[in-house]
């Protein structure tokens, strides 16, 4: 197993390893995080599992400047997926029992390190975590967050609307029409960039600066709080643009932007990362109509099977979605130098299972 500390220099032969159609496994995606969306004092570690043709996997991690787990995966409260980069050929199962295993006895002498968001319906996730077992480790899983998708089959907009409860409906069609009634305007920023210049039936340069100057000025004016990393989202929308990735929603009210969203298309998947409107206008529900335009224009511009609200059981999301899924963390401890984390953890499994919370971690 080999171990770089830089991005850049990670070894050309493993630039086929990353994803050319899967968000959080990609360039642009990584490019991003380390960018401007790591702690202080972080640092990139990225593992690559080699084989005689060349790099086998790899993953993307980072050692972290205090606390438990020291090394852990390249995720933070952004991150909706993890996992391995696996090499295309490869026997899935098999390369990531010997990642796991090449991971567990590199990183023996950590006390703690660990992986979060992963998916837990991923098919080769119980190889991976029985390589990383180890003789005087416990390897601790934990409920991390729910994800929320809905996979389109083939439908058109009006056929996936008809499929939603009949209140949400209502609010679309009684919301929309007052907006537009008021002359607001709904676009979406995004395209393919070739160049360093949208092209095709995508925005301009000027138009996503634009675009992520009237994002900033809807979230500064919304109920969120403000990002601990300010610079990651420019950052990523920036990044996203030139893979022709950003799909960027706004609505508009007499020039004035009152709701923004940042969605991602990639491989086939919409995935909104986040959402915020101007909390002036909360009973014009901007939010929802938005949400429905950009919905709608998705699905009748891209190739789009499936619908990711991304992390967290936001009960909104349930309105859009139908299918959850369980994202899992994991941490190996080192039982000698971490007793009581182990014993902490098995309390705490004991006590959600006694409330009823999620226990299949």
């Amino acid at each position: 197993m080999t171990v770089v500390d830089c991005f850049p220099t990670i070894p050309a032969s493993a630039d086929g390893l990353f994803a050319s159609d899967r968000l959080f496994a990609s360039k642009p995606w990584i490019e991003a995080f380390l960018a401007a969306g790591v702690q202080p004092g972080a640092e990139p570690l990225f593992f690559v599992l080699n084989g005689a043709a060349g790099p086998r996997a790899l993953v993307p991690c980072q050692r972290l400047p205090h606390g438990d787990p020291s090394v852990s995966s390249l995720t933070s409260f952004y991150s909706c997926d993890f996992r391995p980069l696996i090499a295309a050929g490869e026997d899935e199962a098999a390369t990531t029992f010997a990642l796991g295993r090449a991971l567990a006895e590199h990183l023996s002498g950590e006390a703690v390190f660990g992986f979060d968001s992963l998916d837990s319906s991923w098919a080769s996730l119980t190889p991976f975590l029985t390589g990383l077992a180890r003789p005087g480790r416990a390897l601790l899983r934990y409920a991390h967050f729910g994800r929320w998708r809905e996979d389109l089959l083939g439908r058109t907009y009006d056929q996936y609307l008809a499929t939603r409860d009949g209140a949400l409906r209502e609010v679309i069609r009684r919301k929309t029409a007052r907006l537009e009634h008021d002359g607001a305007t709904f676009t979406m920023i995004g395209g393919t960039m070739i160049g360093g210049t949208m092209v095709g039936a995508g925005s301009s340069v000027a138009e996503v600066e634009a675009g992520i100057a009237d994002y900033e000025t809807v979230y500064a004016a919304s109920w969120k709080e403000a990002e601990p990393f300010p610079a990651f989202q420019p950052t990523l929308m920036r990044k996203l643009a030139e893979a022709g990735w950003l799909r960027l929603a706004l609505c508009h009210l007499e020039g004035r932007p009152i709701a923004a969203q940042l969605w991602v298309v990639a491989g086939g998947t919409a995935t909104v990362l986040k959402l915020a409107h101007d909390q002036e206008f909360d009973k014009q529900s901007p939010g929802t109509v938005l949400t429905g335009f950009a919905i709608r224009t998705l699905m009748e511009r891209d190739p789009v099977d499936t619908l990711d609200f991304g992390r967290g059981d936001d009960p909104y999301k349930r309105s859009w979605t139908t299918r959850r899924t369980l994202h899992i963390g994991v941490q190996s401890v080192r039982l000698a130098r971490r007793p009581m984390l182990v014993a902490r953890h098995v309390l705490g499994v004991a006590a959600r299972k006694l409330r009823g919370g999620d226990s299949k971690a």
